[in-house]
């Protein structure tokens, strides 16, 4: 989705708030996609979907096509959130690229 796409779905779905630490604004929203290496990078949240949970949104790259995996874990395993996040990251990439060119 280019920032102008991103702009009229946004207004015409306001964003939800699930808790009190759900981003709101789209300001503030991590937009995707991104250039580079940092296009494939997971994005975290804490408490922002559900209280008590922290998150991680892993983008798969495909060519010019991007999707994501979820993956969440009690607060009081966040601090393993980052790990893995990366594992999956790795994982996702050599099983894409494994059905890609079929290798």
């Amino acid at each position: 989705m280019s920032a102008e796409e991103r702009r009229a779905h946004l207004a015409r779905y306001p964003m939800v708030a699930f808790t009190p630490y759900t981003l709101r604004e789209p300001a503030h929203l991590p937009m995707l996609p991104r250039q580079g290496p940092q296009r494939a990078a997971p994005i975290t949240q804490c408490q922002e979907y559900a209280l008590g949970t922290a998150g991680a949104a892993v983008p798969i790259v495909a060519g010019n096509g991007i999707a994501a995996v979820s993956v969440s874990l009690p607060m009081a395993q966040a601090h393993r959130l980052a790990g893995i996040a990366a594992q999956l990251r790795t994982r996702l990439s050599d099983d894409v690229a494994s059905v890609a060119f079929g290798l």
